[in-house]
């Protein structure tokens, strides 16, 4: 069972792939779906940064003053406490995408040498964003974890709100966003105690309605140093219902660039695990001297 990539994974990037036990796969009732999330949009549009052209009615422009690149995050992942291995967060590079300037994310985990003998780790995910929307292009990942291995790629159509893997287009919502991208998003919002962001995203041909959660202000401490945070919780929203199992919290900066500096998830089986940042160095971003 490759629980490292479902569970450690998902509290880096959001928690979306499938650590609540409630992923659907795409069917007619999750298509109608995506016509009631259409719905909400003008609710959303007060807290999301839009700015469309009549040439291109589809696209966006988010203002993000967060990330930029270079930007690199460095976690130690435990199992209750015991270290488990590390994870890391970058943006090496900003590229052309079919024509349209991008970030390029990745992200990786590996299993330290101890949890390695049994269980080996060396995973990989990559995400190519919209560098003005903020947005999926393209998110792939390479799982290596013990006997298990998969490589997949999914291609997001934003035009015609499709996400393409193989021969498989699936419908799915506007300005979509995959299980690394949503956090990335989620640090360009104004997250303020008691508000709530919505992010549609789509994995593994599966449509995720989320919901964050801003909970609380907290200072934390963490091998990086100590840090004011905003404390948010996502959660799952399936069929007009917000439902959870289990919690997650991540820990962001209270500052512009909301780093996320703790994350912490308990599952039943395992207890509480955690990443808690350990390393870190600010993106470049247009427009400022950082």
């Amino acid at each position: 069972m490759h629980f490292y990539y479902s569970f450690i994974i998902p509290i880096i990037h959001l928690s979306l792939l499938s650590v609540s036990g409630l992923c659907q796969t795409p069917s007619e009732n999750n298509y109608a779906d995506l016509d009631s999330a259409a719905s909400v949009e003008n609710d959303r549009e007060s807290a999301r940064s839009y700015s469309y052209s009549d040439s291109a009615w589809w696209y966006r422009k988010v203002e993000n003053s967060s990330f930029g690149l270079g930007e690199y995050l460095e976690f130690s992942v435990k199992y209750g406490v015991i270290p488990a291995g590390t994870a890391v967060m970058k943006i090496p590079e900003i590229i052309d995408y079919e024509g349209k300037r991008c970030f390029r994310i990745v992200s990786t985990a590996r299993s330290n040498d101890f949890v390695s003998v049994f269980y080996k780790v060396r995973d990989s995910v990559e995400t190519i964003v919209d560098y003005d929307g903020i947005f999926s292009r393209r998110f792939h990942k390479k799982l290596r974890e013990g006997g298990y291995k998969a490589d997949k790629t999914t291609l997001f159509d934003q035009r015609k709100h499709l996400a393409i893997i193989g021969n498989d287009s699936l419908p799915t919502y506007a300005f979509v966003q995959d299980a690394l991208s949503s956090l990335y998003y989620a640090r360009t919002q104004d997250l303020v105690p008691g508000s709530e962001v919505l992010i549609d995203n789509h994995t593994d041909k599966k449509n995720f309605p989320l919901k964050i959660v801003v909970e609380r202000r907290e200072t934390v401490e963490v091998p990086a140093g100590k840090f004011d945070c905003i404390v948010i919780e996502p959660i799952m929203r399936v069929e007009g219902i917000f439902k959870a199992k289990g919690r997650i919290w991540i820990w962001l900066t209270d500052d512009q660039y909301k780093i996320p500096v703790k994350m912490q998830t308990e599952v039943f089986f395992l207890g509480s695990i955690s990443a808690q940042l350990k390393k870190y160095t600010l993106g470049e971003i247009e427009g400022t001297d950082e």
